[in-house]
């Protein structure tokens, strides 16, 4: 069977997560995956400190953070002449469409319990799936 990206990034940011990578650099290798890129090491380690709202503090949405770092990835600009525009209106979207949504961008308000336990796992794994899926849409621009 035939699967579109937006699945084939959605069942690779899945499989990472269950593999043991968090959320942030699930989404990011998910997305990077389904979008043609191959990041090198470096760029891929960035995500790791955005696990659990950035350092396990419950803030900023890990996987929404891997999403936004896969639309720079994506549509970032290189030197400080580049066109930013592009990027800053797919992260708008991506925000936007998270929110709407989830209900909240904060991994606190969404992680409703402890870290490592089978539902806060099956929860994540799931925002982990939507969030690929929603990051794609907003690099390409379509609305959902």
């Amino acid at each position: 069977m035939d699967m579109s990206d937006i699945e084939r990034g959605q069942e690779h940011a899945a499989k990472c997560f269950a593999g043991g990578y968090n959320c942030a650099e699930s989404v990011l290798r998910g997305v990077c995956l389904a979008q043609g890129l191959n990041l090198p090491d470096t760029c891929l380690k960035m995500a790791t400190p955005f696990g659990g709202g950035v350092g396990r503090s419950e803030d900023l949405c890990g996987a929404l953070s891997g999403g936004v770092m896969a639309v720079g990835a994506s549509l970032g600009r290189t030197d400080e002449k580049g066109e930013k525009a592009r990027c800053y209106d797919a992260a708008n979207r991506l925000y936007k469409e998270f929110v709407r949504m989830m209900g909240s961008a904060q991994c606190g308000v969404l992680n409703k319990g402890e870290f490592g336990t089978p539902e806060h796992r099956a929860r994540c794994g799931r925002f982990v799936r939507e969030t690929t899926r929603m990051t794609i849409l907003a690099i390409r621009g379509d609305a959902e």
